[in-house]
Formats: C-alpha cells, sequence, structure tokens
C-alpha cells in the first residue's frame, strides 16, 4: 500500500451502508472513520460530499443510521468519479459547499 492510502485512526466500526464507500476511497486517500447516528429516518441510501480545509467530509445516511468519514489526499472531482460508479448506483449522490 502506497504511503498515505488506507485508513487513518483506530476507529474501525463502519455501518453496512459506509462500509462499500469507505474501502473504495481508502484505495485511493486516507479515510478516518467517524461518528455513527443510530435512529437516523431516510427514505434512501444517500451519500453527501462536503469541502473542509484539507480534506472532505462524506456523510453516508441510510434508514437506521448516519456515518462520517473525513476523507484527505482526494479531491471532490475524484470523489465524484469513484462514487458515481457502478457499486454505487442504489446512492444519492449530493455535493455540498459548506
Amino acid at each position: 500500500m502506497a504511503k498515505g492510502r488506507g485508513r487513518a485512526g483506530s476507529h474501525t466500526s463502519l455501518t453496512d451502508a459506509a462500509r462499500p464507500v469507505a474501502e473504495a476511497l481508502e484505495r485511493h486517500g486516507r479515510v478516518s472513520r467517524g461518528v455513527i447516528s443510530a435512529r437516523v429516518r431516510a427514505s434512501t441510501l444517500s451519500i453527501k460530499v462536503m469541502k473542509l480545509g484539507g480534506g472532505l467530509r462524506i456523510t453516508v445516511v441510510s434508514k437506521g443510521s448516519r456515518q462520517e468519514l473525513h476523507v484527505y489526499g482526494i479531491t471532490t472531482e475524484r470523489a465524484g468519479q469513484i462514487l458515481t460508479g457502478p457499486d454505487f448506483s442504489g446512492y444519492k449522490l449530493n455535493f455540498a459547499d459548506e
């Protein structure tokens, strides 16, 4: 594995909806797995990509939970290319400025 790619931090829990997203992004940059929120009401799977200073915050929402991922070493455009692939056809993809 190239330096600067893969998983950042020691938190290892992922929701079922966030697992494929994190695994795809870990092949291209560093992913820090963040907070999981339960009891979230959502009708569809969705991914929200937001620029942060030095990285991206990607929020994955499913019918029962929400998980934040912090991604480093990938641009917003590259994240969009990765997340519009056939593996993510069931997810609604959103981009936010702030």
